[in-house]
């Protein structure tokens, strides 16, 4: 703990001395960030063997304003991590310094018994936009799914539902062309190349407005398979109504495996009159079991076409707002194909303007040889300071 206190303190030192200087909200160079720390405690499915963990975690942003249609940015994190685990894992600073980018821009510069120190940048584009065109080349976030819980749309950057302290989500290598056609419509081109021709993905997407709802239609080429899909956003009665599907289909035939399957998602949202914020989503993901092998840790993003770990999941969330500085919540996932589920309770209080204290729990039940049944529980408490 003395490690992590100290590493802390200099990092909030090295931080505040580079937002000293002369980057204010009018300059052409801006720089923004966090720094959190987050000790935790994880235990086993049976509630045994307490491992205490922590985490050091710094995020800079960088924008830098060339000309008045031209924008650089450069987003990345450091992370410092102790858990008593990863002595027992064989491998695992090659999970953290993992880029499928055509640029390594991953770097695990400590590792050794429970520690692990990282490096990445997950954000690296140059940005060109006008009234009706933009276009950005470089590491970014190509977001395409609708859906609060489960993105089947979203060929370029999945994330994962169960990392609550990545909430800026994975960035990936990409040419993005976005022509707005109307205020309520466009079409977006990007196509994320990769040095195994079979890696890469590529694919259009439309999207327009009809009798108040939102529609988009995508296709493309997503890793030697064709993708085809489409989404909608709109509202029934008082509340919102959210769906997105996407069909798959290998180019290539493989013995033993279906060659195609379905990925879809559909759910309610609402906002209810004494603020609490509700949300039900259903997920079927046609892609469980078509490929062997499972992640090494729970956070780690799945793809598209096998987006969660069974084949079915009803996601259930309410968050309320106890008072202006005070919000609670919680989530609860079911996963009845594997006789599974997930709990994720949430406490978030504002101690000061930029100072925010906020508690996590996650905890994983059942899943026979599953990963949930390796998982076990965590509760995590972490101090965020935002300049």
């Amino acid at each position: 703990m003395k490690y992590l206190i100290a590493i802390f303190i200099l990092t909030t030192f090295t931080t505040h001395s580079l937002i000293a200087q002369p980057f204010g909200n009018d300059s052409p160079v801006r720089l923004r960030g966090y720094i959190r720390a987050m000790p935790g405690m994880q235990l086993d499915n049976d509630f045994s063997n307490p491992a205490i963990n922590g985490l050091i975690h710094n995020r800079l942003n960088f924008r830098w304003d060339i000309a008045d249609a031209v924008d650089l940015r450069i987003e990345g994190r450091n992370r410092l991590m102790y858990n008593e685990m990863y002595e027992s894992i064989p491998g695992i600073e090659d999970f953290f310094d993992q880029d499928d980018g055509l640029i390594d821009m991953s770097w695990v510069w400590l590792s050794g018994d429970r520690w692990i120190g990282h490096t990445e940048i997950d954000r690296l584009y140059l940005n060109w936009s006008s009234e009706n065109w933009r276009i950005r080349t470089g590491r970014q976030r190509v977001n395409w799914g609708i859906n609060l819980v489960s993105n089947t749309n979203d060929l370029f950057n999945t994330y994962s539902f169960f990392d609550f302290d990545y909430e800026e989500r994975p960035g990936a290598d990409a040419v993005r062309v976005q022509h707005y056609i109307s205020h309520l419509s466009s079409i977006e081109v990007a196509v994320s190349p990769a040095k195994d021709a079979e890696d890469m993905v590529a694919a259009t997407k439309y999207v327009f407005n009809t009798r108040g709802y939102d529609i988009q239609g995508i296709a493309g080429y997503f890793r030697n398979r064709l993708a085809l899909g489409g989404g909608w956003a709109g509202q029934i009665g008082e509340a919102g109504f959210k769906g997105e599907a996407t069909w798959f289909y290998d180019l290539d035939e493989q013995e033993g495996i279906s060659r195609s399957n379905i990925v879809a998602a559909a759910g309610f949202d609402h906002m209810f009159a004494n603020g609490t914020f509700g949300v039900v989503e259903v997920l079927y993901n046609g892609g469980y079991e078509r490929r062997p092998g499972e992640p090494i840790q729970v956070t780690q993003p799945l793809r598209p076409d096998n987006i969660m770990f069974s084949k079915y999941a009803i996601t259930l969330s309410a968050d309320h707002s106890f008072s202006p500085v005070f919000r609670g919540g919680m989530a609860v996932m079911a996963l009845p194909d594997i006789d599974a589920a997930f709990l994720m309770p949430q406490l978030s209080y504002s101690l000061a303007t930029d100072l925010d204290f906020q508690f996590t729990g996650q905890v994983f039940f059942g899943g026979d040889d599953t990963i949930f049944e390796e998982a076990g529980a965590g509760f995590f408490t972490s101090l965020n300071y935002s300049f």
